[in-house]
């Protein structure tokens, strides 16, 4: 195992594993300008001083992944240390420009399965209904946990979130939304809202995505399926940079 330094850029919102209670999917760029996916990290089972956030600064040791996508490393979660959070838009950028492709065909052009992409325009922030329920196979990974051990409420959400968008070449993708923010945010605004779709969708359209953002989405994609991307978290600086700015 060797030590990176890496930006953290992208988390998703966790999904159930036997073998890990829970994973949550971690991506980033190091200081030198390689991006990663850390697979598995238990998140919400780290230490209180572990737990990273979206642009923390992290260090951690980690060797080749098993899953055949040349980004991916299985990390040492125990040697996860947390130095520092880039508040400054311009901190964020000085990591993450120099990295973003122009379409999706381009990053999957160079066999990239994560990174950042330009985004054109987001046309539509899509919600469609999914049961509010677990599926048989997850509650059976669920019962042999509480067999073995205790673990934290893991609450399902309740949609297949999707965002609509042209990359920087105008086509148009309609993607997978996992990012771990649209899941959290789904959790709060149900309950502080009669529709809280729709307050999410004009949260995303015309505040996080709105028009006077210079947009980029992380992508990703799925291990057994390499040409099939999701979005796994955005990118948003003002496009004139207010450096006091933050994200989430």
């Amino acid at each position: 195992m060797h030590c990176e330094k890496i930006l953290v850029t992208v988390r998703t919102y966790p999904t159930i594993s036997t073998k890990y209670k829970e994973t949550v999917c971690t991506g980033g760029v190091t200081d030198h300008g390689e991006w990663r996916r850390l697979y598995p990290v238990p998140l919400r089972y780290l230490g209180n001083k572990q737990q990273y956030k979206t642009f923390d600064v992290i260090t951690v040791k980690v060797k080749s992944g098993k899953d055949g996508r040349p980004e991916t490393r299985t990390p040492d979660n125990t040697s996860i240390q947390i130095h520092t959070h880039l508040k400054e838009w311009s901190s964020r950028c000085e990591w993450i420009n120099n990295s973003i492709f122009d379409s999706l065909q381009e990053m999957m052009g160079e066999e990239r399965t994560i990174g950042p992409v330009r985004v054109r325009k987001v046309l539509d922030f899509v919600a469609k209904p999914e049961s509010p329920d677990w599926s048989k196979a997850e509650k059976d990974k669920l019962r042999q946990l509480e067999l073995f051990d205790s673990r934290k409420p893991l609450e399902k959400i309740p949609f297949d979130f999707r965002l609509i968008w042209q990359d920087g070449n105008s086509v148009e993708h309609n993607t997978m939304f996992k990012a771990w923010e649209v899941g959290q945010t789904w959790r709060q605004y149900q309950l502080s809202y009669d529709d809280p779709i729709q307050v999410m969708r004009e949260k995303w359209l015309n505040d996080i995505c709105g028009s006077d953002r210079d947009i980029s989405f992380f992508m990703g994609n799925l291990a057994a399926h390499r040409r099939v991307f999701m979005v796994c978290g955005i990118f948003n600086p003002p496009k004139k940079v207010n450096t006091s700015e933050t994200l989430w």
